[in-house]
């Protein structure tokens, strides 16, 4: 955007252009001349001075390796509105996708003891396929609130369960697909630490002036099992996938 075209409205400089949002980050409030500037301007030119913004947003966010997220944002204003694929590895180093994760794995095991249980003799086998989601709620402290926000953890597992002597072996798989939709809502608004509410009509005048486009996210793991586990006192029975 060629920013001279507001010198005669304005005596920002182009560090305080690009500082409407301050750095989150590091707890910088954004510039209040710039704020009261944009607020002059219509509609299109606020988009504009927003994805000017949202360039250097996305340059902060490198500068604190923050790069998924920067990712992310930069997708969005490219505007091919194209399936990103999420790097499974980079998802499991987020702490909330794997206590989600965690969560299905001990619901799967409640319910392959159950089936183990209905099994009383040498060779007894049971198959039990299910699945469980569960919503991933990521912290405002960490990447994840960046570069998705909430998101979803479907798992899908296909497992056989074999009595032999008094063991219990389980084998099968677990599908892991997680997804989210890189989106924005009118009247709705995401607090961001260091900055406060920032409201999602700013970004729909991004994508009605300068092309931005929502897109999908997802991503997809498996875990393999082959484990085996000891009939307890009185044939009790605990399985822990984990």
């Amino acid at each position: 955007m060629n920013q001279n075209i507001f010198a005669p409205k304005t005596d920002l400089n182009p560090s305080e252009y690009k500082n409407l949002f301050g750095d989150p980050f590091w707890n910088q409030q954004g510039s209040s001349k710039a704020r009261n500037f944009y607020l002059e301007q219509n509609d299109r030119d606020k988009a504009l001075m927003l994805k000017k913004n949202y360039l250097e947003m996305i340059r902060k966010a490198r500068g604190r390796n923050f790069n998924m997220a920067a990712d992310c944002l930069q997708w969005w204003l490219d505007g091919t509105g194209f399936t990103k694929n999420i790097d499974f590895e980079w998802l499991r180093k987020q702490r909330e996708v794997i206590a989600a994760e965690n969560l299905n794995l001990e619901r799967f095991g409640e319910k392959l003891e159950k089936y183990g249980k209905t099994l009383k003799k040498e060779g007894d086998i049971a198959k039990y396929d299910d699945h469980f989601e569960h919503q991933v709620k990521a912290g405002i402290f960490g990447e994840l609130y960046y570069a998705s926000g909430d998101s979803t953890l479907s798992s899908h597992c296909y497992f056989k369960i074999v009595k032999k002597d008094n063991n219990f072996i389980v084998t099968g798989v677990i599908k892991h697909f997680w997804s989210d939709r890189y989106d924005w809502h009118k009247g709705a608004s995401a607090y961001i630490y260091g900055f406060g509410n920032s409201g999602d009509s700013d970004a729909l005048l991004v994508e009605k002036y300068c092309g931005a486009q929502p897109f999908e996210m997802k991503s997809q793991w498996q875990q393999s099992f082959n484990k085996t586990f000891e009939s307890g006192f009185l044939g009790g029975l605990s399985i822990n996938l984990k």
